[in-house]
């Protein structure tokens, strides 16, 4: 009778919607619940997580994970990095043990207001969401890999020179100015064959392998869809600037020979469309794939650039358009990243001992205490389409940071209720604020 409990409260949705308030909120209250075999921390934060997952379910209209009881232990199917991250502020009404489980009951708030400080110097900035655990001032820096931006019309992009590999080596510059992004230029790697893009979520066995092997939680990659010039007007042009290879009509009328000119069809606008995709190096998914379409007037004739040069770029509107491009990326994929939690995957256990692939450079300190999971890779969650939504994980125990070095860190394990081995991936808790 108690298993038949447990499995109904795991696997139904046990949440109540209280009445939006009209264009302002959306309050929802849930019921979440963890084994707590894994130590209570762990259990906390997974009962947390799965009452989130039963939230985001209607208030995102898609289905975002599912739970279910095994041995005792609640197994959580996450879809990408697991812990739901949702717009909004997330309370702790209760929490109470029963037959050998931890029960949360959460109250979400989706659209709170936002603090006095904020709203006094607020500029637009990214969307509120769920933060790790940490103390003021404190920050973790998540490890991403920025690869090769096929161009879908090279002969547009004549004058770009290796836009291909500078667009992402850029973007890699751009993230690394932030302290909580640690940024590799991989611009001359690419995900697909021969660099020919197909459907994003096809080089998911790419991204995991490059995931592992370059020890990052995020890879970005994406395309130059469009860079063709949209209008040209006439122009008066001199002779020793006359360019051949344009068509259009030419004035070699009366006094041309005289006054040395010739009337010439000259861009004035052009159009820059870019596709880009970041993906969780740990399952393989897409996180993000947002397609921006921007066009420049003006000055939008670039000086022939052989080598990517950033002066070229500031020499010109379409230039400039390029490098204001870059910035927004690279700052929604920044943000984007920090709405997530961070995680490392485990790099060897001896006994107690847990390395990690993340050290003090990624923000890990000693006495960090952090969540322990186990991926199913074999059991990865797919559309119908065959594209990879996630990879379930459990929640097996947690650990604390007992060493710390540069680029790695040891931890002792404090609970677990199943063996920890290599490959197996460490997330901060997220903090229901």
């Amino acid at each position: 009778m108690l298993t038949s409990t447990l499995l109904r409260a795991a696997f139904g949705a046990a949440f109540v919607f209280l009445a939006p308030l009209p264009a302002l909120a959306e309050i929802y209250r849930a019921e979440g619940m963890a084994s707590l075999e894994v130590g209570r921390v762990a259990a906390r934060q997974a009962a947390i997580e799965d009452a989130l997952r039963q939230i985001a379910i209607t208030h995102q209209g898609g289905l975002q994970g599912s739970s279910q009881a095994a041995d005792g232990a609640v197994v959580a199917e996450s879809l990408m990095l697991g812990p739901v991250s949702l717009p909004g502020k997330t309370r702790v009404l209760s929490e109470t043990q029963r037959a050998g489980m931890l029960i949360v009951s959460v109250e979400h708030d989706t659209d709170p207001p936002l603090p006095a400080a904020q709203q006094a110097g607020a500029t637009g900035g990214g969307a509120s969401c769920q933060r790790s655990a940490l103390p003021p001032g404190r920050f973790l820096a998540r490890r991403i890999v920025s690869t090769y931006f096929s161009v879908q019309q090279p002969a547009q992009a004549s004058d770009l020179g290796g836009i291909a590999s500078w667009f992402p080596s850029q973007l890699a510059s751009k993230l690394n100015q932030q302290r909580d992004v640690q940024a590799l230029d991989a611009s001359q790697m690419s995900l697909f064959p021969q660099g020919q893009v197909q459907e994003p979520w096809q080089a998911v066995e790419t991204v995991r392998d490059i995931g592992r092997r370059e020890s990052v939680q995020f890879v970005l990659a994406g395309r130059i869809v469009d860079t063709a010039v949209t209008r040209k007007e006439p122009r008066p042009i001199a002779f020793d600037q006359r360019n051949d290879t344009d068509q259009g009509v030419y004035y070699t009328g009366p006094l041309s020979g005289l006054l040395g000119l010739s009337i010439q069809p000259v861009p004035v606008q052009r159009r820059l469309v870019v596709e880009y995709w970041l993906y969780d190096a740990l399952s393989g998914g897409v996180l993000l794939r947002e397609q921006l379409t921007r066009e420049a007037r003006g000055n939008v004739s670039m000086a022939s650039m052989h080598l990517f040069d950033t002066g070229t770029l500031a020499s010109s509107d379409y230039g400039r358009l390029i490098e204001q491009t870059m910035g927004e990326i690279a700052a929604k994929v920044r943000d984007t990243m920090q709405c997530l939690p961070f995680s490392s995957r485990v790099a060897r256990v001896e006994g107690d001992k847990v390395y990690l692939e993340a050290g003090a450079l990624d923000g890990l300190a000693l006495r960090d205490r952090l969540l322990l999971y186990k991926p199913r890779p074999a059991s990865e969650v797919r559309r119908m389409d065959g594209q990879v939504l996630g990879v379930p994980e459990q929640v097996i125990g947690d650990l604390e940071i007992v060493q710390v070095q540069p680029r790695l860190a040891v931890g002792r394990m404090r609970n677990s209720s199943l063996k920890v081995e290599a490959g197996d991936w460490v997330r901060f808790p997220v903090r229901p604020n």
